[in-house]
C-alpha cells in the first residue's frame, strides 16, 4: 500500500513538473514573438506608420515621472513630467502608510532599513532614503498632487498596494479630491477598481494587464474577464508586448480606450499607434526624444 502511496505521488509530483515546464515553454515563445511583433515591419512600412499617424491625438504618460532623467517616483521626476507640454499625465505607485498617509513608491519595501512602508508613519517613509537610490527620498501622495493640479496633469495613480483598504481608498481619493486634480486610477487589482467605481460612477480608470487575467476576475476565459472589465467601464492599459489587435478592437468598439507600457522605442510606438490605434503611451521618456 505504501508502495502505491509513494508512487501515486511520484506520478503526480511529474505531472506537476511536466506542467510547469510546458507552461513555462509557452509563456516564453509568447514573449519571444511578441518581442518582435514589430520587428517583422519593412521600413516602408515604418515610414508609412510614421508619416500616416497622428501622434497629437494620443496622450503620453510619463512613466513614474520623467523617469530616464530623473529616478522614478521622486519629487524631481514629477517636476520634470509637469513642465514638459507633451506629458499629458503623470504615473505613479502608491502605497498606505501606518498612520493613514500615502507615499510614492514602486514597492512596499523601497525604503533602506523598512521592510513594509505600511508599518511606519509618512514622516519615517519620507526620511528614509530609498534602498536603490540612497541619494533620493520618496515623495508624498499629497505632494505629488500638487504637483500634477498646478502643472495641469492629469495624476495617473496606480493602486500598487493590495493590502489597500476601503477605507485606505476612500482617504485616497478624498486626497484627490481636496487636491483639485484630475486623476484616472489604473490598478493590476479588479476588486480595487471596482471599489472605486462603487463610490464614485464618474471616476476615469484604466485596468493594468500583461497577459492573464488576475485572480479576482472570474470568468472561464481571457474574453469573458475582459468584459467584466468593460462593464465597469475601464480603460485597457496592456504591457505593450502583448496588445492584440482583437484585443483594441474589444475595448475601442465598447467606445472605451486603449493604453500601452512601458514605450521606450519610437518604431514601437508609431507601430503601436498605426496597427492599434492605441490611445495612451506610458513612457520613461520625453516624446520628442522617443519618437526621434
Amino acid at each position: 500500500m505504501r508502495r502505491k502511496s509513494r508512487l501515486a505521488k511520484a506520478i503526480i509530483a511529474i505531472a506537476v513538473i511536466i506542467f510547469l515546464l510546458a507552461a513555462i515553454a509557452v509563456t516564453l515563445v509568447f514573449t519571444i514573438m511578441n518581442n518582435f511583433k514589430f520587428m517583422t515591419y519593412t521600413s516602408g512600412k515604418v515610414n508609412a506608420a510614421y508619416e500616416s499617424i497622428n501622434m497629437s491625438d494620443v496622450r503620453f504618460i510619463a512613466h513614474r515621472g520623467l523617469s530616464a532623467e530623473a529616478y522614478q517616483n521622486t519629487e524631481a521626476a514629477f517636476l520634470l513630467a509637469a513642465e514638459e507640454p507633451t506629458v499629458w499625465g503623470i504615473e505613479t505607485d502608491v502605497w498606505a502608510t501606518a498612520d493613514g498617509e500615502f507615499v510614492c513608491m514602486h514597492d512596499g519595501d523601497a525604503l533602506q532599513g523598512i521592510d513594509n512602508v505600511r508599518d511606519v508613519s509618512l514622516e519615517e517613509a519620507l526620511s528614509a532614503p530609498l534602498a536603490k537610490n540612497t541619494a533620493e527620498r520618496a515623495c508624498s501622495f499629497d505632494r505629488y498632487l500638487e504637483i500634477c493640479r498646478s502643472g495641469g496633469k492629469t495624476a495617473v495613480i496606480e493602486i500598487k498596494d493590495k493590502e489597500m483598504t476601503e477605507s485606505d481608498l476612500d482617504l485616497l481619493m478624498e486626497k484627490v479630491r481636496e487636491s483639485g486634480a484630475n486623476a484616472k486610477y489604473i490598478s493590476f487589482h479588479f476588486a480595487k477598481l471596482k471599489y472605486i467605481r462603487a463610490c464614485d460612477e464618474s471616476a476615469e480608470m484604466q485596468f493594468l494587464t500583461v497577459y492573464g487575467m488576475p485572480k479576482d476576475i472570474s470568468g472561464a476565459t481571457v474574453k469573458k474577464k475582459m468584459q467584466q472589465v468593460i462593464d465597469l467601464r475601464c480603460d485597457l492599459s496592456i504591457e505593450y508586448r502583448f496588445l492584440s489587435k482583437s484585443l483594441a478592437d474589444m475595448f475601442h468598439g465598447a467606445g472605451l480606450k486603449v493604453g500601452v507600457w512601458t514605450v521606450n522605442g519610437g518604431k514601437n510606438a508609431a507601430c503601436l499607434q498605426y496597427t492599434y490605434g492605441v490611445d495612451y503611451i506610458t513612457t520613461d521618456m520625453r516624446k520628442s526624444e522617443l519618437l526621434g
